[in-house]
């Protein structure tokens, strides 16, 4: 079945590790968990690359200008990289692109920044990062940046919303055609985001609170507002955010976890963003072309091919042709 997933790491792994180590591996074939040759296999799909720069190690005065110069270089390195596969992973800029890679059921990439601190809050940067192919970004990570604040155990901190270039930022997106992403965000950012948003917005790769009680997951009420905007919430395979223990990532816990966001948000909220090379622990799915075991079991739970389909690619495309 043909995929989109809207979230994983692999990007920063091959640039990064590949250059360190000397392994081989590429955007065509890898030792990761994406890859252009195991999309084909299972019948191709959309696959969102996100560019992440660890910016924790850097003293906050210097993370703009650092994390600046890293997301270029990783997005210099993703489309070189990518003209290597000779058309077999098509770049995703507008709802044309999309269109043409569900038409001739080809894989097609799409390049997003997980964390907006390149942008320094600056709707020039922001302009600029388009102009280079960026069309997701998740406006913060695990620190506070110039747009807002991420999520976090301190309730203080949670609470917090969006700062004034923040909100400038949401208005700037959707006039751009940027995708909104909340994921990492505080509850009082996702607030604001609800409330300046005048399109959809997502959570790209974000699971229930209400079965795992995580800061990174999502509450009944957001999974509802999301789903009220006409975006969607990406099933993440982080063991953290599937299950209490958070060392084993499993099967059956992705299950319940989307089934509580069905039956909280609808049959339209649903879609995948598996964090593939991003997170760490036993991994029942650790590759892309392992999927159809999720897809095996939720049929089982007796979950509909009309929703499975939906939830695999039909409600994020209906999100990326709208805003795109």
């Amino acid at each position: 079945m043909y995929r989109i997933d809207l979230h994983c790491d692999t990007v920063g792994k091959l640039a990064g590790r590949v250059n360190r180590y000397c392994l081989k591996g590429n955007l065509m074939e890898n030792p990761f968990g994406v890859d252009v040759e195991r999309l084909e296999k299972t019948g191709g799909g959309i696959q969102c690359f996100s560019t992440f720069f660890l910016t924790g190690h850097v003293p906050s005065a210097f993370r703009e200008d650092y994390a600046y110069q890293k997301a270029k270089k990783l997005i210099s390195w993703y489309h070189r990289d990518r003209n290597f596969t000779q058309g077999r992973l098509q770049p995703i800029r507008t709802a044309e692109d999309l269109e043409y890679c569900f038409k001739h059921r080809v894989s097609g990439g799409l390049l997003t920044l997980e964390d907006a601190v390149p942008t320094a809050g600056d709707p020039e940067r922001l302009r600029e990062f388009y102009d280079l192919g960026i069309r997701l970004i998740t406006l913060t990570w695990n620190y506070e940046n110039a747009l807002g604040y991420p999520n976090s155990q301190n309730a203080s901190v949670m609470m917090r919303g969006l700062k004034p270039a923040g909100r400038e930022m949401v208005e700037e997106m959707n006039r751009l055609g940027i995708i909104i992403d909340v994921s990492h965000l505080s509850d009082g950012g996702f607030w604001d985001v609800a409330r300046i948003s005048k399109k959809p917005f997502i959570a790209s790769h974000s699971n229930a609170r209400a079965v795992t009680e995580h800061p990174r997951n999502l509450t009944d009420r957001m999974i509802r507002t999301i789903a009220e905007s006409g975006g969607v919430i990406g099933i993440n395979f982080c063991p953290r955010f599937l299950n209490e223990k958070g060392k084993v990532s499993r099967i059956r816990d992705m299950v319940r976890h989307i089934h509580h966001i069905y039956q909280t948000g609808g049959e339209d909220v649903l879609a995948i963003g598996t964090d593939l090379d991003g997170i760490t622990g036993k991994l029942e799915i650790n590759s892309c072309e392992k999927l159809e075991r999720l897809e095996d079991a939720l049929k089982k739970r007796h979950m509909s091919g009309r929703i499975l389909e939906k939830m695999w690619s039909r409600n994020a495309k209906r999100v990326l042709k709208e805003i795109l």
